[in-house]
């Protein structure tokens, strides 16, 4: 049986295309999004890159996601997924390709992890659409998430061990891309079921749905992806001297962090209530005492609390990742799904800029009070959240079980 025979297969009893198809997408341009996490005290250690220029790299990112998850949603919606699907693909390819030519000359990291955003973005509002469409219920959220965090928890893996063994990013840059472009041919034979200029004029999103996303959703979206990265990234340069951390504990770092939020998923979603706030009150609490366990590892330099920080990191994240999406797709109305799903990762990875905050902040002030700072905030979000939780619908769902 070929390739072709195998897609073909890969139907729903109605027909339909099977969810996973494109959600393998969102898994590769997660992998793309995190290889190069697990290596950026690598990089300060082989490569020169000073913290600040390693953290400028991680972050240059957002310069090409955020456009995108601006632009990409309302576009998806418009045009369909399956187009954005493959151009998500193919930013993903080239933003690997790109990274190899860091070796020759720094640029070529900044560029590629430009292209690596702009991937990510387009896979984050139009493979999650695409993955809620093909999706019954609730279901597509948490798919969506899963696959999301799975790619970031196994991109970092990858590079990790490639590099370990080789003392070659370059080869593990390789390898993605040849698995992004494997997956990019298999897709192109995959049907978008949905035309989506077939929509009504009424599949827009209410006044008080927007109410709801504004004054509900948006306050804790930042800490979706800033606990991730602080996870990650902060953790290991609060736990040692910057740049001083070994390739296993960097590596470790995102595989724990982004592994918890895999993890947890299933179990936050047994306690998902869209029509209640607790379960982001929940992400909240674990992200505040992430923070505080953040606090311990300075003050004691302990590389074994560091771990328990990346497992409340990650919680907080899963947890987060799971009430956030749940709520969007739930108050988007068909014709704005993508576009909402955009906006809410745009400020989800606001908090993607927190290492590079941190870097910065590092040379000037005390590591503790950014962290202090941050405690804060998080604090602040939470009574934001409690504050408006009178825009949830008057209403219980059914909790989904397995």
């Amino acid at each position: 049986m070929n390739w072709r025979s195998k897609i073909t297969k890969s139907k729903t009893k109605k027909g339909k295309t099977s969810w996973w198809l494109p959600g393998i997408c969102l898994v590769l341009t997660g992998w793309c999004a995190n290889q190069y996490v697990s290596l950026i005290s690598w990089y300060q250690q082989h490569r020169e890159l000073n913290e600040i220029e390693a953290m400028l790299v991680m972050g240059s990112y957002l310069l090409g996601m955020i456009p995108t998850l601006l632009l990409g949603g309302p576009m998806a919606d418009k045009f369909g997924r399956k187009p954005f699907t493959l151009l998500a693909l193919t930013a993903s390819t080239l933003g690997s390709v790109a990274m190899m030519f860091g070796m020759v000359n720094d640029s070529g990291l900044y560029l590629g992890r430009i292209f690596t955003g702009m991937g990510m973005g387009l896979a984050m509002v139009a493979v999650t659409s695409w993955v809620k469409v093909l999706s019954v219920g609730p279901e597509g959220a948490t798919r969506a998430a899963l696959c999301t965090s799975a790619g970031f928890a196994l991109g970092p893996i990858i590079s990790g061990a490639v590099v370990g063994a080789s003392a070659s990013p370059e080869l593990a840059y390789g390898i993605h891309a040849v698995a992004a472009v494997t997956w990019l041919l298999l897709i192109t034979t995959v049907k978008e079921e949905k035309a989506p200029r077939l929509r009504t004029a009424g599949a827009g999103t209410t006044a008080e749905n927007l109410a709801r996303f504004k004054l509900v959703v948006l306050p804790a979206a930042p800490w979706v992806f800033g606990l991730a990265a602080s996870g990650f990234a902060i953790v290991p340069a609060l736990s040692t001297a910057a740049g001083q951390s070994s390739l296993f504990y960097t590596t470790a770092a995102v595989a724990i962090t982004m592994g918890m939020g895999v993890i947890i998923q299933p179990l936050a979603k047994r306690y998902n209530d869209t029509s209640k706030v607790n379960l982001l009150l929940a992400g909240l609490t674990l992200a505040v005492v992430a923070f505080a366990l953040m606090i311990l590892v300075y003050t004691t330099g302990s590389e074994a609390l560091g771990v328990v920080a990346f497992i409340f990191s990650g919680s907080a994240n899963g947890v987060l990742l799971v009430a956030g999406l749940s709520q969007v797709l739930d108050l988007a109305g068909s014709a704005e799904m993508g576009k909402l799903t955009g906006r809410f990762y745009a400020v989800c990875f606001i908090g993607f800029s927190f290492p590079t905050l941190f870097a910065m902040w590092r040379p000037f002030a005390d590591p503790i009070w950014f962290i202090v700072l941050l405690i804060g905030l998080c604090l602040l979000s939470m009574v934001c959240v409690f504050a408006a939780r009178k825009y949830l619908p008057a209403r219980t769902l059914d909790l989904v079980a397995d």
